[in-house]
């Protein structure tokens, strides 16, 4: 585990060692602080809390313009513990990771609505060239397995179709609306052949 919320599973594993009967003892690992392209972690962590994006504006001969595309993950800043026992509980670290590692500039503080409070998060976003591109080498070598699979390919494709600026032209455009339109919430379409070759 690379977060504070390792300190959960610690309190299982003490949960569990006081009531071995046989004197078997499961031992506890610290964080994880490999390097975050060597493991599918940051694949996970994306697959929870992370969703891909894209917009745009259409010009006077429908033509796209201000593309927008980017990968954003969020977490709240604060992991809240049962425990009365004061630890660093903020996730600001692996944020700050998977920021360099992804090559972005800034974590950006944010504040997500929840249905009766305001709950204070970190983000960061993949918004330049590098970032998705060292993003889709990464989530290729460690795929996603849920519909958010889908959408990643959808979006990488956007991502190139911008990169090669396809979108200049009314067929490009329409690839793009096309991409945008069964992305996420819009999905209707789902397959799972990538699931066939899983991590084989």
């Amino acid at each position: 585990m690379r977060t504070p919320k390792i300190e959960a599973l610690h309190r299982l594993i003490d949960w569990l060692n006081a009531r071995s009967t046989d004197g078997f003892k499961i031992y506890k690992l610290g964080l994880d602080n490999s390097w975050l392209g060597s493991n599918p972690w940051l694949s996970g962590f994306i697959e929870a809390d992370g969703n891909f994006y894209c917009a745009f504006k259409l010009n006077s001969k429908g033509i796209a313009t201000n593309i927008k595309v980017y990968m954003r993950v969020s977490q709240k800043q604060s992991y809240k513990s049962t425990t009365t026992i004061s630890k660093n509980n903020s996730n600001f670290y692996i944020m700050d990771k998977i920021r360099e590692f992804l090559d972005v500039k800034n974590v950006t503080e944010i504040q997500r609505n929840k249905s009766n409070y305001i709950e204070l998060a970190y983000e960061v976003r993949t918004t330049k060239k590098l970032s998705c591109d060292i993003l889709i080498n990464y989530l290729t070598n460690f795929p996603l397995f849920s519909s958010k699979h889908l959408d990643f390919l959808d979006w990488s494709e956007v991502h190139h179709i911008r990169i090669s600026k396809k979108y200049q032209s009314l067929d490009g455009t329409s690839k793009l609306i096309s991409l945008k339109n069964s992305m996420n919430t819009k999905r209707t379409q789902f397959n799972w052949d990538s699931l066939n070759r899983f991590y084989c």
